[in-house]
């Protein structure tokens, strides 16, 4: 890198012109260029304070990432290159105005000294490339500047944050309508995932919509819980209903096996009921069949009524009538009877439309009653105290053919109703 240098400061090499040829060199100028070397080639020395303050005012205000050898740019402003520097001037001849001898060439007779300040007020120093404007950086005035670049500022990432609180709505508001709480664990899962990533946005400075990521944590886990507390309501009431479906068909079942054991209950007893009927009626029967039985009797034997009467009816004999009131019918044979009957019970009984036997051939026909006036006919009437006696006593006349066996039927009406004693066997 070139730098210039004020032209008012002594050059290197470059003696003054009324300078003693045979004093030695300062520090700071060099040797004169050796006779016979080409014009212009001769090397300037700078003075070591010049150098130093050029060198830390480019330390100072270059980039810190700028190469020693880094060129600068053009808005940087590079330095002008020097001016090339004049040759020796001929011997005897002046040299030109601003422009020093040579170092061990005398100067002109009556010439002015190059390093004597110009006459008048001095030019006004050229403003420095490196200078910064006035109120720069670190407020050193004359300091190299550098605009900044604008760096374009980072959008934020709201995306996930307004996602988080519109999904946890969904959520909520699924889990609200009981029928639907089984979708809303999705969307307030999503809600909760994305508002808790747009919370480390927020935190790191990169979203700027911490309330709406928050927003959207707090309804996907109020969504969660309402999708969770959906779910146990409604298993629950599944359940709870089952319970019942259940215990309303223990019960059914109960009242139909009730219902069932009564039924076979009331079968059996009316099926008792009927057996008792069946075995009543057996019985009542073979009680009318033994009573029949028992009123079916031969001549000589007894039967006893429900109320006590006894009845017997005594062998048939033999009977001569006196004169009868109706003539006796020719091939015939006369039978006389005698009916005995007794109260054996506790009550008076009633002899009524009892006074006479009816009297039957062998076949079926009725006989006809002898009445005659020996008087020894006796009809049986009134009443029987109890333990009294009476005896009734008839004439029959049976045809020959006829006769044998023939009947006699006793008619009582007592307690029981209506009931007749019959008496079957031969005439003799």
């Amino acid at each position: 890198m070139t730098v210039p240098v004020p032209p008012d400061s002594p050059q290197s090499g470059k003696a003054p012109a009324d300078a003693d040829p045979g004093a030695p060199l300062t520090p700071g100028q060099s040797e004169a260029p050796e006779e016979g070397g080409a014009p212009g080639s001769a090397v300037e020395s700078v003075p070591a304070d010049a150098v130093s303050f050029v060198k830390s005012a480019v330390a100072v205000d270059a980039p810190a990432d700028a190469g020693p050898e880094t060129p600068l740019t053009q808005e940087q402003g590079e330095a002008p290159a020097p001016a090339p520097a004049p040759g020796p001037a001929p011997a005897g001849a002046p040299a030109p105005a601003g422009v020093p001898a040579a170092v061990g060439v005398p100067a002109a007779v009556g010439a002015p000294s190059p390093f004597a300040p110009p006459a008048g007020d001095p030019p006004a120093a050229a403003p420095s490339p490196f200078a910064a404007p006035a109120g720069g950086p670190g407020g050193y005035p004359g300091a190299p500047y550098w605009p900044q670049y604008p760096i374009a500022a980072p959008q934020p990432r709201n995306g996930l944050g307004t996602a988080a609180m519109v999904l946890g709505i969904v959520g909520v508001v699924l889990g609200l309508l009981v029928v639907f709480f089984w979708l809303s664990w999705l969307p307030s899962l999503l809600a909760l995932i994305f508002g808790i990533i747009g919370l480390g946005y927020a935190r790191k400075r990169q979203a700027t919509n911490r309330g709406m990521a928050l927003a959207g944590v707090i309804l996907g886990v109020a969504g969660l819980l309402v999708s969770v507390g959906g779910g146990v309501f409604v298993a629950v009431g599944v359940h709870a209903a089952n319970e019942d479906r259940k215990a309303a068909a223990r019960a059914a079942q109960t009242r139909a096996d009730e219902e069932e054991r009564a039924a076979a209950e009331r079968q059996a007893k009316a099926k008792e009921r009927l057996d008792a009927a069946k075995k009543k009626i057996e019985e009542e029967q073979q009680a009318r069949a033994a009573d029949e039985k028992a009123r079916h009797l031969s001549f000589g034997q007894s039967y006893t009524f429900a109320d006590g009467l006894k009845v017997a009816a005594a062998a048939p004999e033999p009977y001569v009538p006196d004169e009868t009131v109706f003539q006796a019918p020719k091939n015939s044979k006369i039978i006389q009877l005698k009916i005995t009957v007794v109260n054996t019970g506790s009550k008076d009984v009633s002899l009524t439309a009892s006074g006479l036997p009816s009297v039957k051939d062998s076949n079926g026909g009725l006989v006809t009653t002898l009445i005659d006036g020996s008087g020894r006919m006796k009809i049986l009437k009134g009443s029987l105290a109890p333990g009294e006696q009476a005896t009734g006593v008839s004439a029959y006349a049976l045809p020959n053919s006829a006769a044998d066996p023939f009947s006699v039927q006793f008619t009582y009406y007592g307690a029981g109703g209506m009931k007749t004693v019959t008496w079957t066997g031969s005439p003799s």
